[in-house]
């Protein structure tokens, strides 16, 4: 599995709201239909959030970036965004665990 982790700070809670109803009504299902497996949001402060989508390896995940590549350029324009990615070594959830 590869991961793409992205950092973003906005300039204020509303403008990070804004964003994060955005993406759950428009990015996500790109995410997905590019071959995510699974894409999550946490907020970490009222104006900061991180953005995990997995992918069932790094050609989905390749292909997804470059899908989502013109968002990604308008987005940067008003929030701060700092992306880093690579292998998932170690995943366990409720569904997997035994």
């Amino acid at each position: 599995m590869h991961a793409i982790i992205t950092n973003l700070v906005a300039q204020n809670e509303m403008q990070l709201s804004m964003w994060i109803e955005f993406f759950k009504s428009s990015s996500s299902k790109i995410m997905i239909d590019a071959g995510a497996i699974q894409t999550s949001i946490t907020r970490i402060a009222p104006n900061k959030a991180i953005l995990v989508n997995v992918f069932p390896n790094k050609e989905k995940a390749e292909k997804a970036k470059s899908i989502a590549a013109d968002r990604k350029k308008q987005v940067k324009e008003l929030i701060k965004m700092e992306t880093a990615e690579g292998e998932v070594v170690f995943n366990q959830n409720s569904l997997t665990y035994e």
